[in-house]
């Protein structure tokens, strides 16, 4: 008997959490990575006294900076989803302690099945782990105080969980009121009257005299649609859900033809349903394209350039900005010309260079492209501005150091390399950039900051945020030479099939540093020569290929052979020529 007992008690006592905890681990750890990769770089915790101080001028900011704190330990793949899966699991356990005593049926499926809702908002890479946080707390603080603080006490903390938590607050209050309501009765309506006129008055000094803030947004912070990844939508009834356990507590589930199947059945299906739904969220939510477009970022914050273009060459991508990392990783390694068409582009140019937008995303990524062509107050510009919208974060600070160290504004430098030094796991990054410090030939010696000082512009202009190619043009009229940038202006002019552009730079190749004519120049060279009888643009003395002639000539047998007719000859062209001018030329 007692054996039985034992085998029960670990079923439904254990199990599901064990079972919860384990798939979200491997989940969240394994599969998607991604998640905690993205919240790890979207922010860096600092341990200053200062940084401390900045995340208290309102209510809930010290919410984000615990947040802050955890997600930085997110560097580590396998503890970002220790953290996540423990405060999705504790949700689940402290949920069910809530609304029954442990080992009852309705006390496993509703905490299961709200563990899987917020298991779902987690699995967008956007949800911050705060938010999660957020609701384990005010589920923590309500079962310590049901269970422990019988007396005045969580109403005269009120005013301090209100400054903790911000508006998540909300959510335990409207608990602590239901309960009072539903157990406590007619003495828990004084403590209903105390708390509500204790967090009114606090929000009107807050308002007035404390934090000058909007009163909608003293009520809300840091509750964010953004900081939520949008899921607006499933994210409130979860935390409504979460506000009025006390009175789902009363409510006792009633089953169907329950008296005819046996409890522990019951008690099966009632883990079952929710652990499959979880198991079939993890593999519905799971997103490759995502997963690989990180993989891509996490190379190239490594500068593993030749890395991104082998891994996009395997797994082919139509996300516009991981074609934009690749396209600069083809720069970086002199190949953006011979390999352009090898991966898919926008007619636009919107894969060479990102337009100016005050969009996180936009601001973090595209000074990179300022970056590689030498427009190094450009990229600094990028950098700080983003800075200045989200705070920093630890590839934003980098970009910071870096620009000042190509610069020579050594003091400035010291100044952020003392901040990413303040940081958990940027530490060797800091005592290696120190080393930059005040020593222009450390600098001059480093193969990335030393290439970038050499093609830095040194010509001022104004540049034109809303259109990247102007200021190539810009920057090429200052220097001529700058080979990088030459490289993304013929890149351009292809994408919008310029020919005569193309033919009238093709001098110029041999004057920036090229040995040879890159092999998408060779082929707009052939097809200009073809459409214009004969006439081949003056290479000097650069040669076209012959094996480059060879392919054009099958490719125009090719076509020949369907009778000129492009439809039918496509399936056939993109096979063989895919990667090719002259096949982007007709079909895109």
């Amino acid at each position: 008997m007692n054996q039985v007992k034992n085998v029960n008690r670990f079923l439904f006592s254990y199990l599901p959490y064990l079972l919860f905890f384990l798939i979200s681990f491997v989940y969240f750890g394994f599969f998607a990575d991604y998640i905690g990769f993205y919240q790890e770089k979207s922010s860096l915790f600092l341990f200053s006294n200062d940084y401390l101080v900045q995340n208290l001028h309102q209510p809930g900011g010290f919410l984000v900076y615990l947040g802050k704190l955890f997600t930085a330990f997110f560097y580590y793949p396998v503890l970002g989803s220790l953290f996540i899966s423990s405060v999705l699991c504790l949700i689940v356990f402290l949920i069910s302690w809530i609304i029954s005593n442990p080992g009852k049926i309705n006390s496993l499926f509703i905490p299961l099945m709200a563990g899987v809702a917020v298991f779902l908002l987690q699995t967008n890479y956007q949800y911050l782990f705060h938010n999660s946080f957020a609701l384990m707390l005010q589920l923590a603080l309500f079962c310590l105080t049901i269970r422990y603080m019988k007396g005045w006490l969580p109403v005269i903390i009120a005013p301090a969980w209100y400054f903790i938590t911000g508006g998540f607050a909300w959510i335990f209050f409207l608990m602590y009121i239901l309960y009072q309501i539903f157990f406590i009765g007619g003495k828990g309506w004084y403590k209903i009257i105390a708390l509500t006129g204790l967090v009114v008055l606090f929000l009107y000094i807050s308002k007035e005299f404390l934090f000058f803030q909007p009163l909608r947004i003293l009520l809300v912070f840091p509750y964010s649609n953004t900081d939520i990844g949008g899921q607006f939508k499933l994210f409130i009834p979860v935390a409504g859900f979460i506000s009025i356990l006390p009175l789902i507590s009363r409510i006792k589930l009633r089953f169907r033809f329950a008296d005819r199947i046996p409890v522990i059945i019951l008690k099966l299906i009632a883990i079952s349903i929710p652990v499959c739904l979880l198991i079939i969220t993890s593999i519905l939510r799971f997103d490759v394209k995502t997963r690989q477009y990180f993989h891509v970022e996490k190379m190239f914050y490594d500068n593993r350039f030749d890395d991104i273009i082998t891994f996009n060459t395997d797994n082919p991508s139509s996300n516009i900005l991981t074609i934009y990392l690749n396209n600069i990783s083809l720069c970086e390694t002199g190949k953006l010309d011979d390999m352009l068409f090898h991966f898919r582009q926008s007619p636009e140019g919107q894969t060479l260079f990102l337009k100016w937008e005050m969009y996180w995303e936009i601001l973090r990524r595209g000074g990179y492209f300022y970056y590689t062509v030498g427009m190094i107050n450009e990229a600094h510009r990028w950098a700080f501005e983003n800075m200045v919208m989200r705070g920093h974060s630890p590839e934003g600070l980098k970009m910071l150091i870096k620009t000042e160290l190509i610069n020579g504004n050594y003091s400035m430098a010291a100044k952020y390399i003392s901040l990413l030094d303040k940081s958990l796991f940027y530490g060797k990054d800091a005592r290696t950039f120190r080393k930059y410090l005040f020593d222009d030939s450390v600098v001059v010696s480093d193969p990335e900051l030393g290439e970038k000082r050499l093609i830095k512009i040194e010509n001022d202009f104004f540049s034109i945020t809303d259109d990247p190619y102007s200021n190539i043009e810009l920057l090429l009229g200052g220097d001529s030479l700058n080979k990088k940038a030459f490289e993304y202006k013929l890149a351009f002019l292809m994408l919008r099939k310029d020919y005569d552009g193309i033919a009238n730079e093709i001098p110029r190749l041999e004057r920036c540093g090229f040995e040879k004519l890159p092999v998408h120049v060779e082929e707009v060279a052939l097809a200009y020569q073809a459409m214009n009888e004969g006439i081949l643009p003056d290479a000097g003395n650069l040669t076209i290929n012959e094996r480059i002639i060879i392919r054009f000539n099958q490719f125009l047998q090719t076509l020949h052979f369907y009778n000129d007719n492009l439809n039918a000859a496509e399936p056939v062209l993109r096979q063989r020529f895919g990667n090719t001018f002259w096949y982007y030329t007709l079909y895109l």
